[in-house]
């Protein structure tokens, strides 16, 4: 004979705990998993995003360098290639070459970026961190030029004075007259480069023996310019100071230029293979975590 099925009475907190140690089981054994993995999507799109800007900025920086080569390289004193020659204007191509490489590297990167394939990536840093080297080594080029580029300029421009002035060469007389004249100045390191020059000793003046005061300049020395002002040798009249100060100057403030754009470059330059590697470690975790629990 069958027993009556005997209804268990209900036990409110029995079912209260069972409920309870159910969600528990619930929350740790299935949320624990999503939880990793949308924080690493979440991560890991950050840093896609992020990447992408610090790729717009390395190409704006690029087309800065190029922008600022052609300017410098435009808004030159005509007359100084011809009078030092195109390596004293090295900075001005070193701007346009290096941003030239950068625009490339940063169209490669944003295709990289875009296609989202760690192997494209990899090849992307190593391009970008090669770039950073011949960054710094070009400026370290530059700056060892322009340690030198003072009496290398000044050589050449004193030996355009002695031999090429007034030998029916008009066009190195009118650059380096305009030369003096804008620049304020007299001879390359001072007045007295002018000493022995072919236009000294064609004037025929007699001067001092074993003297290196120069008997004549020309009149684009001069303060107040008017005829014949380059036969008086006198602070008040003509002007003491070399060009190539002056010019050095101008040189050197373009290499400011380059240097303080090129530490703003490496700054954005090393911000993006530093979110590559954590973009690497990212994949790695998340490959991990979905090993796991996948």
């Amino acid at each position: 004979m069958r027993r009556p099925h005997q209804r268990i009475p209900h036990d409110p907190l029995l079912s209260h705990d069972e409920k309870s140690n159910q969600s528990k089981k619930k929350t740790s054994c299935c949320a624990f998993t999503p939880s990793w993995i949308k924080t690493f999507l979440i991560f890991f799109t950050l840093i896609i995003m992020v990447m992408f800007l610090d790729s717009f900025m390395v190409q704006a920086i690029a087309l800065a360098f190029i922008g600022l080569g052609a300017y410098f390289t435009v808004t030159r004193n005509s007359y100084l290639p011809m009078l030092l020659g195109e390596l004293a204007y090295i900075n001005n191509y070193l701007l346009i070459g290096i941003g030239i490489l950068l625009s490339v590297v940063c169209i490669f990167g944003l295709v990289a970026i875009s296609n989202n394939d760690p192997a494209v990536l990899k090849v992307y840093a190593i391009i970008l961190a090669v770039a950073l080297v011949l960054q710094f080594a070009a400026a370290a080029a530059a700056l060892s030029y322009y340690r030198f580029a003072y009496d290398w300029n000044a050589d050449a421009l004193v030996w355009k004075m002695k031999n090429k002035y007034h030998l029916g060469d008009s066009f190195v007389m009118r650059a380096i007259d305009d030369l003096q004249k804008q620049y304020r100045c007299c001879g390359a390191r001072n007045y007295r480069d002018w000493h022995g020059t072919e236009f000294e000793i064609a004037s025929k003046i007699q001067g001092v023996d074993n003297s290196t005061q120069p008997t004549i300049v020309p009149n684009s020395c001069c303060i107040g310019p008017h005829a014949d002002c380059g036969k008086i040798i006198h602070p008040s009249n003509i002007y003491y100071k070399g060009c190539m100060s002056t010019i050095t100057d101008e040189l050197n403030s373009t290499l400011f230029v380059i240097c303080v754009v090129l530490f703003a470059l490496a700054v954005v330059e090393v911000s993006v293979l530093h979110l590559y590697t954590f973009q690497s470690l990212g994949f790695f975790r998340l490959s991990i975590v979905q090993g796991v629990f996948g």
